[in-house]
């Protein structure tokens, strides 16, 4: 790993109780790994975390297989609707907001909220940190010295609409500081954000992606390739049954894994793996390869693929991570960012 960054980087983070607040992900596996490397960093730093989640059970069991869940908490998200309103009451009462109100230090890390290409984006982190915002006026009022904290991870951009701006700009005059993963926004950033700096996606921390090249090559039966799609990238899917023809035809396994198993139609990559299937050969052998229950076994099996083909940024950086052969359908802008950074840091 180039520029100096390593498993012992670590986020200049004051004070000790963190909250953090990864709103958009729920069974997205690189989500998932992203939070799960801040976690490991804050823990070697002797912080006590706190994780906002969708589904506290679920990430509590998923994260088992990585490190100590005893030492993190993990607590509900704040609705956004109206009917998620009601239900949230109804099933925690009133004592998970003043939860919210609690932490001297939030990061706020996602990977599309600050953008436009999510229409919604600027209205859900709005919500999330509105306590913390209320907090920190009180605590100018009040002129204390002990001031609240709040980071921002990953990606931002400025948006072109006004009204989106001058809300991105109002949450910017409210942070400390911005660790974001590509160059082209750390020197955008700059000029709103004093002490804004690159960080490496700490997804490339989060598993030991060295120990799977060094356990040996593993027996493969018949070669094979990896596959994926997703709804934002469906004007690829001809190019991809295409690509992957070839390798059916030739007798190769098909797997395809799903990255988004969230239950709408733009993060449920399952809804492809029988439309692939049918576009290709008669005969492909076509097979599944899940990542949650597993994840060593993922790594192992995508390690030894004879090529990956995908259209989430999420399985090209596992891929890359792992050294594989790999094509990647870029849907958005994020996705070439990404390779730039990777080519330039691994």
């Amino acid at each position: 790993m180039k520029s100096g960054f390593s498993i012992d980087s670590k986020l200049n983070v004051v004070w000790k109780d963190i909250l953090l607040i990864w709103n958009w992900w729920y069974r997205n596996l690189w989500d998932e790994l992203i939070l799960l490397w801040n976690v490991k960093l804050l823990l070697q730093q002797w912080k006590k975390v706190t994780i906002v989640c969708y589904d506290p059970d679920w990430l509590r069991k998923f994260f088992v297989q990585f490190v100590d869940v005893g030492k993190i908490k993990f607590i509900p998200e704040l609705p956004k609707w109206f009917r998620s309103f009601f239900n949230y009451i109804f099933r925690y009462g009133m004592k998970w907001f003043w939860r919210f109100v609690k932490w001297d230090t939030i990061i706020l890390g996602w990977w599309e909220i600050l953008t436009e290409e999510n229409p919604w984006a600027y209205r859900y982190w709005r919500i999330s940190i509105r306590p913390f915002l209320w907090k920190k006026k009180l605590q100018n009022i009040w002129k204390k010295k002990k001031k609240s904290d709040l980071y921002i991870m990953w990606w931002i951009q400025i948006p072109k609409n006004n009204h989106k701006k001058s809300q991105l700009l109002s949450l910017l005059k409210n942070t400390t500081a911005c660790y974001l993963r590509d160059f082209d926004a750390v020197e955008e950033i700059k000029s709103y954000v004093k002490n804004c700096d690159f960080f490496m996606d700490t997804s490339y921390f989060a598993y030991e992606w060295d120990k799977v090249s060094l356990s040996g090559e593993k027996k493969i039966e018949k070669p094979y390739v990896v596959v994926n799609l997703n709804k934002n990238a469906e004007q690829f899917f001809d190019e991809l049954v295409q690509d992957i023809k070839s390798y059916s035809q030739k007798g190769y396994r098909i797997y395809y894994t799903p990255i988004a198993k969230w239950n709408n139609v733009y993060y449920q990559d399952l809804q492809y793996a029988q439309r692939l299937e049918k576009a290709l050969w008669e005969d492909t052998d076509f097979a599944l390869l899940d990542w949650e229950s597993d994840f060593d076994n993922f790594a192992k099996v995508l390690k030894w693929a004879e090529k990956v083909f995908s259209s989430r940024l999420h399985l090209y950086l596992i891929a890359s991570f792992l050294w594989c052969e790999t094509k990647v359908y870029p849907y958005q802008r994020k996705i070439l960012k990404m390779q730039k950074v990777i080519e330039e840091l691994l």
